[in-house]
């Protein structure tokens, strides 16, 4: 099972990935959806601004009514401001599970909000990390879709740009062709 240092590393990782990916996505392109019912590039990063907060909150206290004021503060980011909102979740998560040991998050029972009752460190896994990991693909994909056609799987998993190939040198290239003749 994960520990908490390893939780927060986690999402520490999908935050930076998510963070890259929102400067991938063309600013012309914000209210791109895939279909009328999914919510806009921008809706999509004002509720990751959020959704691990919302989680681990819900986690800690067993309610979703503190999240209401996170969930309202969501709706101001922009583009411009995504990175630092992120940033502000992650603390606010941190503080958040700063009073639990592992243990104590291993032993706290909590009710998921499908009704299953875990632990506490399993659900901050289901809710909090799996939605941030969920909601990643998501907005690489809309970001894909709306114009971003050069990101690929390094943007997606490691959240920077590859590393351009090597250009072929001229010598390079003439020593490849003569061994490829002699064969």
């Amino acid at each position: 099972m994960y520990t908490k240092d390893q939780l927060l590393a986690s999402l520490k990782s999908e935050t930076a990935i998510i963070k890259h990916l929102a400067t991938c996505v063309p600013a012309d392109q914000l209210e791109y959806r895939a279909s009328p019912a999914q919510r806009s590039t921008l809706e999509l990063l004002q509720y990751l601004t959020m959704t691990a907060e919302s989680s681990v909150r819900f986690g800690v206290s067993g309610s979703w009514d503190s999240s209401e004021a996170v969930e309202a503060a969501s709706k101001s980011v922009t583009l411009a401001t995504f990175a630092k909102a992120m940033d502000r979740q992650l603390r606010q998560v941190t503080a958040q599970l700063k009073p639990f040991s592992d243990k104590q998050l291993a032993k706290k029972a909590v009710k998921h909000w499908n009704g299953k009752t875990m632990p506490l460190s399993v659900m901050l896994v289901e809710l909090a990390l799996k939605t941030l990991v969920a909601y990643r693909m998501q907005l690489f994909l809309a970001a894909k879709a709306s114009g971003a056609t050069t990101i690929g799987s390094s943007d997606l998993w490691m959240g920077k740009s590859a590393k351009p190939a090597k250009a072929v040198t001229a010598a390079k290239a003439a020593k490849a062709a003569s061994a490829s003749a002699s064969t």
